[in-house]
């Protein structure tokens, strides 16, 4: 019997020494509160990250064969600047994807209509979503004409009837793509929800409204009542 005390306790001891201890100046040891590991959704044996909206991947499969054409032969793009002059600079093929933030009142339907008149007079392939509070786009097409779509962008060429652009953000920019380009046309991402689903994003834009009237006007009561009240509050 103490034989074999002394065994549970000598082998205890050896895993407590074999056991490195937590180093919490390098990171926090939280022990049995530790949080479950984050794992990325499973779809058909593949891991879904978050990718950017794309309208291209939201249209369903169809079940029948579509027929591929004979694959080209790749020709690959220069991507040395000393290659590109004035002359040749329109053959380099880029994109860029951006978000707008701003009121564009009407449903934005003439915010809408400039901005797609632009890229389509440009020669930009790619999609645009336009709502009433932002803008979402992908464009693809050559240096020169993205340089002054960006700067229409940037410098806010919207006329005052469509409404105003707060800021405008810009990323995923990119020069040297191979031809032909993933996009083909330009179109404008519409609204296709049904009305009980759009229903329920205008009552609740609405509601934001009506809140923002209460407060403002809750406001006012109490400046109207600060400016009636005596100064110095005296007493008999």
């Amino acid at each position: 019997e103490p034989m074999v005390v002394w065994d549970k306790v000598t082998r205890l001891k050896r895993l407590v020494s074999i056991t490195r201890k937590p180093n919490t100046q390098w990171k926090q040891e939280l022990g049995i509160l530790r949080p479950p590991k984050n794992f990325p959704e499973i779809k058909k044996g593949w891991p879904v990250f978050d990718r950017p909206f794309d309208p291209s991947q939201l249209e369903t499969l169809s079940s029948f064969r579509v027929y591929k054409p004979p694959e080209k032969p790749r020709v690959l793009v220069s991507r040395n600047s000393s290659d590109y002059t004035q002359d040749n600079l329109h053959e380099l093929m880029g994109k860029f994807q951006f978000e707008v933030r701003g009121q564009f009142p009407g449903n934005a339907e003439l915010a809408e209509r400039e901005v797609f008149k632009t890229a389509y007079a440009l020669h930009l392939v790619g999609w645009l979503k336009v709502r009433g509070y932002f803008w979402l786009g992908h464009v693809q097409g050559d240096t020169y004409a993205l340089s002054y779509f960006r700067r229409w962008l940037e410098e806010k060429h919207l006329s005052g009837e469509a409404g105003t652009m707060d800021w405008v953000r810009l990323w995923d920019m990119n020069t040297g793509l191979e031809s032909p380009l993933e996009y083909k046309h330009l179109i404008c991402v519409k609204d296709r929800r049904k009305y009980k689903n759009r229903k329920v994003h205008i009552l609740s834009s609405l509601e934001k409204v009506q809140i923002k009237r209460f407060e403002r006007e809750a406001a006012q009561q109490l400046r109207k009542q600060e400016e009636r009240a005596p100064f110095g509050g005296g007493g008999a």
